[in-house]
């Protein structure tokens, strides 16, 4: 009689987990310092719910040691933040006395594509539109942006005095 209710117990848990709604990660923030070789380093903050911190996360982070783009140094991550460099990420033109940054242009719907690739990708999706975007080149001048959902790519130039 007991395996009965461990049995139906087991089956109501796995029924509520199938039930439970596909969850968002959140991009709070990404914060891009931009190297004059265009080299960058980026910060993002980002919230998960309580089954992306025990599922996805862990997936994640050992996907990262074993997939990361030869471009991308990953520094740092966490359940709330990730700190990575990424080596040549805007394009530089230089010419007689000025130089000119001009960062890519990206969309959640690239994300979200990138992030099908993993097995843990129907688990989850990636919620930018709350988000803002900090770019700093290298005179210091910065860019601010928000709603991360479709990002323009960004041209800022620098005279030399």
């Amino acid at each position: 009689m007991n395996h009965r209710y461990l049995i139906l117990t087991g089956v109501l848990l796995f029924c509520l987990l199938c039930a439970v709604p596909v969850a968002a990660i959140t991009v709070k923030h990404l914060d891009v310092t931009v190297a004059e070789n265009g080299d960058a380093e980026i910060t993002a903050d980002y919230g998960m719910n309580w089954m992306e911190q025990a599922v996805v996360y862990p997936a994640g982070v050992s996907i990262l040691a074993v997939k990361t783009p030869s471009n991308v140094v990953v520094h740092s991550v966490s359940p709330d933040r990730a700190s990575l460099a990424v080596h040549k990420l805007v394009a530089v033109q230089r010419a007689t006395g000025s130089t000119t940054y001009k960062t890519p242009a990206f969309s959640a719907n690239d994300a979200q594509r990138m992030l099908n690739q993993f097995w843990f990708a129907n688990l989850v999706t990636l919620d930018f539109a709350p988000g803002t975007l900090t770019i700093r080149y290298p005179d210091g001048a910065t860019t601010e942006y928000s709603d991360l959902s479709s990002v323009p790519s960004f041209t800022h130039s620098v005279t030399a005095p």
